[in-house]
């Protein structure tokens, strides 16, 4: 064996051991899986990423039934707006839009309900929610409550972060409408003040989706 052959030999067991000791392979390797993000929004409407599991928040419907927003929205597709009976801007539109809305879905989503959810508890009583139903004919599957008053901001919450930002003076509620899967979660977000048609689509896209 020459003595250039050998040389070359411990030369290259010598670098074989220092990237050996410094933790380095010869052969390259896999970079890294990348640890899976969950998506998230960037549009204060359409898809809500990820969605929201319904808090355990008090409620008592326009019959005067106690309940809460985890057992209301359970098993149905829901479309839920935020509301007062003494408004007289934004609420007089946004009933008009889901008495538009219900009867253009008709009986085509069998468990779709309509929930008009007041952020004024104090004025807004069983009676003042059922009078308010009643003035947009309001049908079965279409029903009303009201919070406690020191969970409003809850609900609000909820719903609303990430969505339109709440105008400011006498009302100060977004016309968006909340779409609830059957799971108790808010999967989807509309406009504010959106046409029927794109409230009825929002129901059965929602519907539509896996594990909805």
């Amino acid at each position: 064996m020459s003595t250039s052959h050998t040389r070359r030999e411990l030369i290259a067991a010598a670098l074989a051991g220092f990237f050996q000791t410094a933790g380095v392979n010869a052969a390259p390797t896999a970079a890294p899986a990348t640890p899976e993000v969950a998506p998230t929004q960037h549009f204060p409407f359409g898809p809500v990423l990820p969605k929201r599991p319904a808090p355990m928040l008090p409620l008592r419907t326009q019959a005067g039934l106690a309940t809460d927003a985890v057992e209301l929205f359970a098993g149905r597709i829901s479309a839920v707006q935020l509301m007062f009976t003494g408004c007289s801007a934004t609420c007089p539109i946004q009933g008009a839009l889901f008495s538009q809305a219900q009867s253009e879905l008709g009986n085509r989503l069998a468990d779709a309900q309509f929930v008009s959810i007041t952020i004024d508890p104090l004025s807004d009583t069983p009676a003042a929610l059922a009078a308010w139903l009643r003035r947009f004919d309001a049908k079965r599957g279409w029903l009303a409550a009201a919070p406690r008053v020191n969970d409003v901001d809850r609900l609000i919450a909820w719903l609303g972060q990430g969505g339109e930002q709440r105008p400011r003076g006498t009302d100060p509620h977004t016309g968006q409408v909340f779409i609830i899967n059957r799971r108790g979660e808010l999967a989807h977000r509309t406009v504010s003040m959106p046409p029927a048609a794109d409230i009825v689509s929002a129901l059965k896209g929602v519907a539509a989706q896996a594990g909805a």
